[in-house]
């Protein structure tokens, strides 16, 4: 299975769970993978995990527009379960590299799950320009990233 499917299939059923119990905002790991954004460590790159997870979670929102006009796109997000908002945020920096963030601004939800860790392990990783220190990212594999969004 490509890698993109496996991730997609794990998110797909992290949300399921993640809605089961509560809400995905109530999860702090939830909280961490949809707000990685590039400008919080100066550098220019998209995180293939925040796209996706954002991309398949947005059914979860209503989405307004936001107040906010430092982004190309800029979206005031409301979780349809908790009421918890967020700031989204779309901006490209060249043909090549665009990126989208959500940033919690309330959490509405009591939060839920172990607490988000750093390094941020990711599967898929970045593409860009430049890239954060393995301080703040780092690259593991399929499972030791399933185990970390599962809580396991």
């Amino acid at each position: 299975m490509a890698r993109f499917e496996q991730v997609k299939n794990l998110f797909i059923s992290s949300l399921a769970a993640y809605n089961a119990e509560n809400c995905p905002c109530a999860y702090p790991r939830f909280q961490q993978i949809i707000g990685i954004d590039c400008r919080d460590t100066g550098n220019s790159f998209k995180c293939f995990e925040t796209d996706l997870l954002i991309n398949l979670s947005k059914a979860g929102f209503d989405i307004e527009k936001s107040q906010l006009t430092d982004e190309c796109t800029n979206e005031k997000w409301t979780c349809k379960k908790c009421g918890s908002t967020y700031e989204y945020g779309w901006s490209d920096f060249s043909i090549y590299v665009e990126r989208q963030k959500l940033k919690l601004v309330h959490l509405a939800a009591s939060p839920k799950g172990k607490p988000a860790v750093h390094p941020i392990p990711l599967y898929l990783g970045l593409m860009g320009h430049s890239y954060p220190s393995k301080t703040e990212i780092t690259s593991v594999d399929f499972g030791a990233f399933e185990n970390y969004l599962t809580e396991k």
